[in-house]
């Protein structure tokens, strides 16, 4: 990143306003405030985001993981992202050339930054489980029918908690929160309005295991980000 600004490129962190769902879980996740919004849009500060990908992972929907290869000096600024109802197209090689940036430099100086998180496989050297590659057209394979006790009491699978966001004002005894969870490499197929059971880690108060509760999928079968996470809203 640092090499990219040098040479007056940089690959800008944008997001996407049609996909967007102004959840907020990407400006209360960034570490460095590199996040910000209006009534309209949330945007990302070019000149503080420092690439540190801890944003991607929760976004539900995706609308985070958007990058366009810019002239450091025609980065779009926040008052620009906040009237946008679209994201520009990417620069063709002609306009960067213009700028004065050659198409070596955007290929070597702005790639993608290398920490950009990818799906994790459960065994070194295997391919990712990816439910996106089934394309619109065709309906992801978990569509087929409902499948139940894939994975029973004694035999869990296990997800990563990587969103976990409260949906209620401040003043309420009870809470309403959008959970997302991650299962990196294992398929889990689910339909709309199917109910899952979810067993915390450790123990309870008097060192039992603890019961399994039943939540129902928020999420689209194939989740809010294909081929990526399921969503509970609790």
């Amino acid at each position: 990143m640092d090499m990219a600004v040098e040479a007056g490129v940089i690959k800008q962190h944008l997001i996407d306003p049609e996909i967007c769902i102004r959840c907020n879980t990407c400006e209360a996740t960034c570490p460095v405030n590199a996040i910000t919004h209006d009534d309209n849009n949330y945007v990302v500060r070019a000149d503080v985001c420092n690439g540190c990908m801890a944003c991607i992972s929760p976004c539900p929907t995706g609308s985070i993981d958007n990058w366009r290869t810019m002239p450091l000096v025609r980065a779009y600024t926040i008052e620009e992202q906040l009237t946008w109802e679209e994201l520009p197209a990417e620069l063709t090689p002609e306009q960067l050339e213009a700028a004065g940036v050659s198409a070596a430099s955007e290929t070597d100086e702005a790639a993608t930054p290398a920490t950009q998180p990818q799906p994790a496989a459960a065994v070194p050297g295997e391919a990712a489980f990816n439910s996106a590659q089934y394309g619109a057209a065709v309906p992801p394979w978990s569509a087929a029918y409902a499948y139940t006790n894939l994975f029973p009491p004694k035999t869990p699978t296990t997800a990563t908690v990587v969103g976990n966001f409260n949906c209620t004002e401040a003043g309420f005894d009870s809470e309403t929160h959008h959970i997302v969870l991650d299962f990196g490499v294992v398929p889990f197929p689910v339909l709309e309005g199917q109910s899952i059971g979810i067993v915390p880690p450790s123990v309870d108060a008097i060192g039992k295991r603890h019961h399994a509760r039943q939540y129902s999928v928020a999420s689209p079968r194939n989740g809010e980000r294909p081929g990526y996470n399921v969503s509970l809203t609790v």
